[in-house]
């Protein structure tokens, strides 16, 4: 079948379907049309804009590929790539992962005719739909998406807001530009957020994964390494090298354990990264705070014999139930433990084996990961940045050598853990104190989720109490909005914690503005227009900025004053989804 027997309605709607097969759930008929009819690409978009479930669409396509084969498969898969634009209209991110993986191109369609590369449909979409669709974007750029199929103006200078028309000089128009005429570029100016503009940034510094590094990935179901350099704000020292270093490590099929500390201040990505590590790898992990970790038995639990021994302990338990298997163990605020503790892990870490104190049987460890977390070396981390990183370009942060302040490092855990401890230590990833511009991304990461929660539908059950809902919050100008409040929230000592602070103020605000509009909530309101409330810098008192939210389509109303009673709302109007077959 022709992929363009689907297209995209003006470049940025889904076509619409209708269902006939009332007396089943959309995954049923799914799955029923699998048996009795062969692939069909309008079939499949119908289905997810219906809101088939991940499992069924995974199940529904993987059939063909087990009765036709690999190379019919790869060619069915050519032929649907509308699909793809059915997934980013539901805004998922793993329907859009899974059908990359299946052989889907993250650009999208090459027919300028019919559709708009992937990318900026992705961006408009969200801009038409009031949602926030920047994971999504994430997902297409990990997987190989140029990200100069969108202008490079408009992303370039990330905190910029960007031109809704075409700059008249020193703007490079080509060939992969000829979607973007006046209207699409004016969708995608208003729709393009901070995130998004910085993401794409990133995916224009960073080489490509190369043809055998993504098939060794996908060989050891690692492919969700391909996303790591996406996966928290900054670090771009690092990122790129532990990647390939991850990579390395479970393609050597090695028997011994890996054992890494994450190193530097707090609140700069260390816990972020490590919690997403497992789901990167596609294994089990587990987190483990050792804040309070004063003894072996905190840590593990009482030996067999001994006092509540049947119990065991979250890492003892979670060790014995991985024995074999390949796992990521990260040990937060590894710093304040004993040297008790540091003794008992050794004997880990070195041989890769343990026993259960539950019942003392041998646990296999040899295939875990182990992060530990430390803030020791933090004011080296910060020297070092000083001195060799704050004044490069982006670019050649990608490149510089860090030998110098990992061997400082590995100097301070031999004099804090001792001599066996670190030498055990493989890998040391130092995490640097973020720039301004990235301080500016992180405070918008705090304020898209905000505005995401916010979105969802409300629900008044006593079970979710959701009273902020069918809400869409925007910003008037992202990148001077969140430098100011990166200027405001932003300390070495602190890191993110305080941009977040400074997110919940403007959450905090934006409530207040929808409590003070009048009439009680309910969730009939969420068939109605959705409520827009608006953040914008303006003047203070002493001629300074300060962060205001307003409610939209009226005149507007700060918070702590009157509101506007004549505010009119609006709902976006998007394609009804119907079914067909």
């Amino acid at each position: 079948m022709s992929p363009y027997a689907v297209s995209l309605r003006d470049k940025y709607y889904l076509q619409e379907w209708t269902r006939t097969c009332t007396d089943m759930t959309v995954d049923e008929e799914l799955l029923e049309f699998t048996v009795w009819r062969p692939f069909n690409v309008t079939k499949l978009c119908a289905a997810i804009s219906h809101g088939c479930s991940l499992d069924s669409l995974r199940e529904h396509i993987q059939q063909y590929r087990e009765d036709d084969g690999d190379e019919v498969f790869k060619r069915m898969m050519k032929q649907a790539t509308p699909v793809l634009y059915y997934a980013i209209g539901r805004n998922s991110p793993e329907m859009v992962s899974l059908l990359i993986e299946l052989g889907i191109s993250p650009y999208g369609s090459n027919d300028e005719v019919h559709f708009i590369p992937a990318l900026p449909f992705t961006v408009i979409y969200g801009h038409l739909h009031l949602v926030d669709t920047t994971e999504v974007l994430k997902i297409l750029i990990a997987a190989g998406a140029d990200p100069g199929v969108i202008p490079e103006d408009m992303w370039e200078e990330y905190l910029e807001k960007p031109a809704e028309t075409w700059p008249l000089k020193n703007v490079r128009k080509t060939e992969r530009h000829g979607w973007c005429n006046s209207t699409t570029r004016r969708h995608m100016a208003q729709g393009l957020n901070l995130s998004q503009r910085y993401y794409l940034y990133l995916a224009s510094l960073r080489k490509s994964p190369t043809e055998r590094e993504v098939q060794l990935a996908e060989l050891h179901k690692a492919a969700g390494l391909m996303k790591m350099p996406y996966c928290i704000v900054g670090q771009l020292s690092v990122l790129g090298d532990l990647q390939k270093r991850m990579l390395n490590y479970i393609a050597s099929n090695t028997e011994e354990p890996m054992v890494m500390v994450f190193a530097g201040p707090p609140g700069h990505g260390k816990t972020e990264l490590a919690m997403q590590l497992g789901n990167l790898l596609n294994i089990s992990s587990e987190a483990i705070s050792c804040s309070q970790m004063m003894s072996d038995v905190e840590l593990f639990g009482s030996k067999q014999g001994y006092d509540r021994s049947s119990e065991g302990s979250p890492l003892n338990n979670y060790l014995a139930k991985q024995s074999g298997k390949y796992s990521v163990v990260f040990l937060d605020e590894y710093d304040k433990t004993t040297q008790k503790v540091c003794n008992t892990l050794l004997t880990i870490l070195s041989e890769g084996l343990y026993r259960d104190r539950r019942t003392n049987q041998k646990v296999d460890c040899r295939k875990t990961i182990w992060i530990l977390a430390s803030n020791r070396g933090d004011e080296k981390v910060a020297a070092f940045y000083e001195q060799n990183l704050r004044q490069l370009k982006d670019k050649e942060r990608l490149t510089i050598d860090l030998e110098p302040l990992v061997s400082h490092l590995r100097d301070t855990f031999r004099e804090t853990w001792g001599d066996p401890f670190e030498s055990r230590i493989d890998e040391v990833i130092p995490f640097f104190p973020f720039s301004l511009r990235e301080q500016a991304v992180i405070a918008h990461k705090f304020l898209r989720r905000i505005a995401v929660e916010v979105r969802e539908n409300i629900d008044l059950r006593p079970e979710t109490r959701r009273h902020m809902g069918q809400c869409h919050i925007s910003l008037q100008d992202d990148g001077r909005i969140c430098s100011y409040m990166a200027e405001r929230g932003y300390s070495r000592s602190s890191g993110a914690r305080g941009l977040n602070r400074e997110a919940m103020r403007v959450g905090q605000m934006a409530r207040e503005m929808y409590n003070r509009i009048p009439g009680l909530v309910t969730e009939r309101s969420n068939e109605e227009p959705v409520e827009k409330l608006e953040v914008k810098l303006m003047p203070n008192s002493n001629g300074g900025p300060k962060i205001g939210v307003f409610r939209k389509q009226g005149v507007p109303a700060q918070v702590g004053s009157r509101i506007n009673e004549a505010s009119q709302l609006e709902k976006p109007q998007g394609p009804k989804r119907l079914f067909t077959h």
